[in-house]
């Protein structure tokens, strides 16, 4: 999972975007637009930040040299077209509207601190957003806001702003609050921007009052909140396991033993996963390894005349890692269903859960199409078969058998 953030200004940092991003181990890269360095021209990460400055959309190059609104908006744009996620913080806030057609607009107050927010009842429905409580804290400095769409949906407001949070899209949200915030980003913000504080108002904060604020109950929602949409942003963007059974089938050509055997065996795998407790990511890899396993039969029969094991894993690896181009899997799960593949038939190489299921999915598959002795099977239950679940399927399923040969 990539991220890019676009920074506006030194003092004005990611906060806790960043943390979260390194706890997870995303790599990041940054647009540090005060050192005059230029936007990236195509989509090149799965989740945009834009950050906050003092600036505002209508700033123009004539009053900002290295300010870029339109740019910044013509980048967002090709994002959301892409279906990539997209967070805008304050004036990134101001600018997702923009690009997706909401002009910004003047806040009823200026805001400065932490001040009491509250989910609207779109927010309280919102999917990641059900770790925040119904009135929370919200850091802000701010004197705009996000405009709204016919489609866009207000999730939280507050006394001197309706527009904390707004919902531009399933992954595209505006923060006109600073949930990132940090004592660090706030002491250099006193020393940027101190100036701010002197005009006073219902919602500006002193310097003493800012210091004092512990911020770490907002960095917490700010975590529960990405961590959310991320993990329902990879799932949706990996191809569902049926286009890739659907996708195997039509690669099988119609070849009736292959198109049952990998149903078979795909079959067996999701059983035992799922009584075996895989998690999610695990039992996805798992299950897409037995669909595609034996993927390099119809080359090994017309290649080599049979479909002899090492053949199967010397063609398969590689034919595999083709296949899954365009399902959306990250280079790391291509590479684990690929290794899986191009070891099937070595058992010596068995280096995990998700590689014993699939060993002991395709034993049953195969045994129960070639009524396999059952010396052979219980040899295989008692010395193979590492799995619960795996020995009692291959109990139920083969153990019944009588030596038909």
């Amino acid at each position: 999972m990539k991220v890019h953030i676009i920074q506006h200004d030194s003092w004005v940092e990611p906060g806790e975007y960043l943390a979260w991003a390194r706890r997870h181990g995303y790599p990041v890269s940054f647009t540090r637009c005060w050192q005059y360095e230029k936007l990236p021209e195509e989509v090149q990460a799965d989740l945009l930040i834009v950050l906050g400055g003092y600036q505002c959309p209508a700033t123009t190059k004539e009053e900002c040299g290295y300010f870029d609104a339109q740019g910044e908006i013509g980048l967002i744009r090709r994002y959301v077209s892409a279906g990539k996620a997209v967070v805008g913080v304050c004036l990134g806030a101001q600018l997702v509207g923009e690009a997706m057609g909401a002009p910004y607009e003047h806040s009823p107050e200026r805001e400065i601190g932490p001040v009491q927010a509250w989910l609207t009842q779109e927010g309280k429905k919102d999917p990641f957003l059900k770790r925040f409580p119904g009135r929370f804290m919200a850091g802000e400095w701010h004197n705009d806001m996000p405009g709204l769409t016919e489609q866009s949906a207000v999730l939280a407001e507050s006394q001197g702003c309706p527009r904390q949070i707004v919902r531009y899209g399933t992954y595209v949200y505006g923060f006109q609050t600073h949930m990132e915030f940090t004592p660090e980003i706030i002491r250099q913000g006193i020393q940027n921007a101190g100036e701010d504080l002197k005009t006073g108002g219902p919602f500006v904060q002193t310097r003493e009052e800012l210091l004092a604020f512990d911020y770490r109950d907002m960095n917490r929602m700010l975590s529960d909140f990405l961590d959310a949409m991320m993990k329902d942003y990879e799932k949706s963007r990996k191809a569902a396991i049926a286009q890739i059974l659907e996708k195997m089938i039509a690669f099988c050509r119609g070849n009736l033993h292959d198109i049952d055997h990998l149903i078979r065996v795909w079959t067996y795998a999701k059983t035992i996963g799922e009584l075996e407790g895989l998690d999610e990511e695990t039992q996805y890899l798992l299950e897409v390894a037995a669909i595609t396993h034996d993927i390099a039969c119809p080359l090994c029969r017309e290649k080599y005349g049979n479909t002899n094991g090492r053949h199967q894993e010397e063609e398969g690896a590689l034919l595999v890692k083709k296949f899954l181009e365009d399902t959306g899997m990250d280079v790391e799960e291509v590479e684990r269903v690929a290794f899986l593949v191009g070891h099937h038939h070595t058992l010596s190489a068995v280096d995990g859960i998700d590689f014993q299921i699939l060993i002991e999915a395709d034993f049953i598959a195969n045994a129960s199409e070639n009524l396999a002795y059952r010396k052979n099977v219980e040899n295989f239950k008692e010395n193979t078969a590492k799995t619960e679940s795996g020995k009692r399927l291959i109990g139920e399923v083969l153990s019944r058998q009588e030596e038909n040969h």
